[in-house]
């Protein structure tokens, strides 16, 4: 027999004993896999971990089940080093499987590159339960933001028209006619109010807090910059005595938006039906 066999001969069965151990730890983390916990969560669609831009949405497609069980409760919590815990969607389903089409809606931080946890768990009345947990890094802090410019509000006795929501605030409407919870900013014109000339003072009917920088950079705002200026400042639900190159900062914070206003134009006129305000805005939400 040949030298050249017999190393043939002893490489072959070296090869056949490494298939048969990864045959081995194959079979073994396949039956790991199929013994499925008592209660389990999966996404349907969606990634666990990945990068979004701060007013970004993100959907996820969850469905969570009881193998002998049924649900009593299932939950989405965020936390990151900003804003702490956060409850984003609690319910008690009541079946042994629960689906649900989630979307996150990436909140606006005075960082760039912000981790946050998503934790989505669920609970049978045995008390099984499951935490399944979601990572985004929130990027784009150090970006321009984008401006809407051009947008005019008339004066609040104009019966034009004199509010607008940041959801939308190119869309100005009539105050009047609009629901409070959307009235976000509106043109105020005193409790007894001049007929001659504009109050020139801005309010909400929301939780929105403004401050007035003119310091601010606004051609260059970026997230970051208008969050760390808005939170250094002294903050209120009104603004005063409001002037042609005012820069306005604003923040909803429950609803992670924040933003910057400069006014570019106020005319004021005899009389109040064509006094308006003309301003730029560059926001996150």
């Amino acid at each position: 027999m040949s030298r050249e066999f017999l190393i043939i001969s002893k490489q072959m069965k070296t090869t056949k004993k490494i298939l048969i151990f990864a045959f081995a730890i194959f079979f073994v983390s396949c039956e790991k896999e199929n013994d499925a916990s008592e209660v389990a969560i999966l996404l349907k669609s969606g990634v666990v971990t990945q990068h979004a831009a701060a007013g970004n949405k993100i959907a996820y497609n969850i469905e969570a089940y009881s193998l002998h069980s049924t649900l009593k409760e299932f939950s989405i919590k965020s936390f990151d080093g900003e804003y702490g815990e956060i409850v984003l969607f609690e319910t008690k389903p009541d079946e042994a499987k629960f689906s649900y089409n989630f979307v996150y809606n990436v909140p606006a931080f005075s960082k760039d590159s912000v981790p946050v946890v998503l934790t989505m768990r669920a609970i049978d009345y045995n008390n099984n339960s499951f935490n399944l947990k979601c990572h985004v890094i929130v990027t784009g802090g150090a970006q321009l933001l984008q401006e809407m410019s051009g947008i005019v509000m008339y004066s609040g006795l104009s019966g034009n028209a004199d509010a607008f929501s940041l959801q939308n605030p190119s869309q100005v409407f009539l105050r009047s006619l609009a629901d409070s919870a959307m009235i976000d900013v509106y043109a105020y014109e005193g409790e007894n109010p001049e007929t001659t000339t504009l109050f020139r003072e801005w309010r909400t009917n929301t939780n929105v807090l403004f401050a007035k920088v003119n310091s601010f950079a606004y051609s260059t705002a970026t997230l970051v910059s208008v969050k760390n200026s808005f939170n250094a400042s002294v903050k209120d639900k009104f603004v005063k005595n409001l002037q042609p190159n005012d820069i306005i900062l604003f923040g909803q914070q429950d609803k992670n938006i924040f933003g910057a206003i400069q006014i570019t134009e106020i005319v004021d006129n005899t009389g109040t039906n064509n006094d308006y305000y003309r301003f730029s805005i560059k926001m996150v939400k």
